[in-house]
């Protein structure tokens, strides 16, 4: 007997089965799941936590559902909302289950299409079924089979969301405590618990990173997954594990390519308070354009400019009584003689040399040098007050406003 195809009746190709290949294989249902777990059994000998006697049965029961949910829609030709929505739930919380359990939907998605094979196989070599029966058959078999994978999908995302978030707010909170103000004492018992929770392998060493986007809507990168961040503070940071260690900085770099960061200096887990302020302190010289902030500065490779611009009304003061013989001088003369002293020093005395930073030439370093000695005297020839004067000009160098350069 030779199966008529239905009259097509829209895209569900369920629309276009004859309801009698239902019947047909509904007395092999059990067959086929044992087919089915047999195949698993081979395919992933990995799997064996679920296949033990409990987890067998379940996934058994959970096949047979699946297989005589095809049946049903393959005899009744579209699906009624409520046995469609049933089946969906059913798989929804098998998937739920083994997210749950902390396992993948490989051994479902196994075991369906196995089960899948095995009944294309049964019907391949039946001599009254058309190339047209097994094609629009195998075309209802994957339309199911992304149906329940879906369903599947969507409850073991709901709840690896659940723990994903729960985990999540863990290591915020962790961060937070590790944070938290100078002042507060820190309770290592406490942080080491928070630390499990947050299921993070305390490092000896950190680093705390801060970063700001020049765009607020701008996303930052994924950062590795040991490091801590939380990005809706008022100033989004991440604590780095092990910052000097082999490769860190240069997959931190890479991560955060395009994103405004620093990241402050390397402490012991006590001391992470410092390692913000620090890293404050550094971003706040590249905001003002004194270091620049590509490739994420680290504060370690920029303590003269942080020490030379810590306290500006300091340097002002030492500007007006070390740098008191270029007073008299009007103001863009000033500048030349301040910046021909600074890299005459920087030099180590070499007027040659000078000439060059400047881009000047030497006799101009020379004729105001000679300028200089009348003016500083016996100073210029003293190690300790030319130190001074190195260090003031530096300084003064930093701080003073771009427009005023000299040359």
């Amino acid at each position: 007997m030779t199966y008529p195809l239905r009259e097509d009746r829209g895209a569900d190709p369920f629309s276009r089965i004859p309801p009698e290949l239902g019947a047909r294989l509904r007395p092999q249902v059990p067959s086929l799941v044992e087919e089915a777990l047999e195949g698993l059994r081979h395919r992933s000998p990995g799997h064996a936590p679920p296949l033990d006697p409990g987890g067998a049965e379940g996934l058994r029961r959970v096949i047979a559902v699946g297989v005589h949910g095809f049946l049903d829609r393959v005899e009744g030709g579209a699906p009624s909302p409520a046995p469609a929505e049933g089946l969906a739930a059913e798989f929804r919380a098998l998937g739920a289950a083994e997210a749950r359990h902390g396992r993948t939907l490989e051994c479902l998605h196994t075991g369906m299409r196995t089960a899948a094979a095995a009944a294309w196989r049964r019907l391949a070599v039946a001599d009254d079924l058309t190339r047209d029966h097994m094609g629009v058959l195998g075309e209802a078999i994957f339309a199911f089979q992304e149906e329940i994978s879906g369903a599947a999908a969507e409850g073991h995302a709901r709840v690896r969301g659940a723990g994903t978030d729960a985990l999540h707010r863990r290591r915020i909170r962790l961060l937070e405590v590790l944070l938290a103000e100078a002042g507060t004492e820190y309770d290592a018992r406490a942080v080491a618990a928070l630390a499990v929770a947050a299921r993070w392998r305390a490092p000896e060493r950190v680093a705390v990173a801060l970063l700001f986007p020049e765009d607020p809507a701008e996303q930052v990168p994924a950062l590795p997954p040991d490091v801590l961040t939380d990005l809706d503070r008022a100033e989004p940071c991440a604590l780095v594990p092990d910052p000097d260690g082999p490769g860190r900085l240069r997959s931190l770099r890479r991560a955060l390519r395009g994103v405004g960061a620093v990241l402050g200096p390397s402490v012991p887990l006590d001391r992470v308070p410092v390692s913000l302020a620090r890293a404050r302190d550094l971003a706040e010289l590249v905001r003002a354009g004194l270091v620049g902030g590509g490739g994420v500065p680290r504060w370690s490779d920029h303590l003269p400019t942080l020490l030379l611009t810590r306290d500006p009304a300091l340097v002002e003061e030492l500007a007006r009584t070390r740098l008191a013989p270029l007073s008299g001088l009007r103001a863009p003369q000033r500048e030349r003689m301040a910046d021909t002293l600074l890299a005459w020093l920087e030099s180590g005395l070499n007027a040659n040399e000078a000439a060059e930073r400047l881009r000047i030439h030497p006799q101009t370093v020379r004729y105001r040098m000679r300028q200089m000695e009348e003016l500083f005297g016996a100073r210029l020839r003293d190690p300790a007050e030319r130190f001074e004067l190195e260090l003031v000009l530096r300084a003064r160098g930093l701080l003073r406003p771009p427009s005023e350069g000299g040359g």
